[in-house]
């Protein structure tokens, strides 16, 4: 179950998982779980009529980590979630279904763009890798208890958790006093001209 393929050793399982057909997941990163998803279960390797549909639905949340004292955060960690099901294709049936959650995190340089781009794509490609080996060894036990002649096992597809809020930093209002300044500018500029 936990080796290369999540559950490709077993001859019944692999043949199931080629016989698996994984449906399109929009985005960018739904591309990079999809293709994850087909090279784990060997989707597409033989010309295996599809008995199998998964759907699969990702969702991130983000939330920025060592902000500085201008709100500039230097680290951004991801929660990616996915609930998946999985259908029979003829009859047309659930058999059955999950959530994974896989977190990951990058860092952001100040003033390398390029660099912070980069990092964020590299942890994007993990998170796919990622959630796609969660529900392909989830997928694997499934099917297992199937074989073995259990009914479907369904769970309610769970929310996506909320973003994190941002950080609230305290705003001095326009034309006010600054803290500390006496309450007046000096220098010609402001209300303090022309007392």
């Amino acid at each position: 179950l936990y080796g290369d393929g999540g559950g490709a050793g077993d001859p019944d399982v692999a043949r199931e998982f080629a016989a698996t057909r994984v449906g399109v997941i929009p985005d960018r990163f739904g591309q990079l779980l999809r293709r994850s998803l087909q090279q784990r279960l060997g989707a597409g390797g033989t010309q295996t009529t599809p008995r199998w549909d998964l759907i699969v639905s990702p969702n991130f949340a983000a939330e920025g980590l060592g902000v500085q004292p201008d709100g500039a955060a230097t680290r951004v960690r991801y929660t990616a979630t996915a609930n998946w099901a999985l259908n029979r294709v003829a009859p047309r049936e659930t058999v059955a279904n999950g959530f994974e959650r896989t977190i990951d995190a990058y860092n952001i340089q100040p003033s390398q763009f390029f660099a912070a781009d980069m990092s964020r794509e590299a942890m994007e490609r993990r998170l796919a890798e990622q959630l796609a080996d969660e529900v392909v060894t989830r997928l694997a036990m499934r099917l297992r208890s199937l074989q073995a002649g259990a009914g479907p096992q369904l769970i309610a597809p769970v929310a996506t958790p909320p973003a994190a809020p941002e950080p609230v930093l305290p705003v001095r209002p326009m034309g006010g006093a600054s803290p500390g300044l006496g309450g007046d500018l000096e220098g010609g500029i402001g209300p303090g001209v022309g007392r």
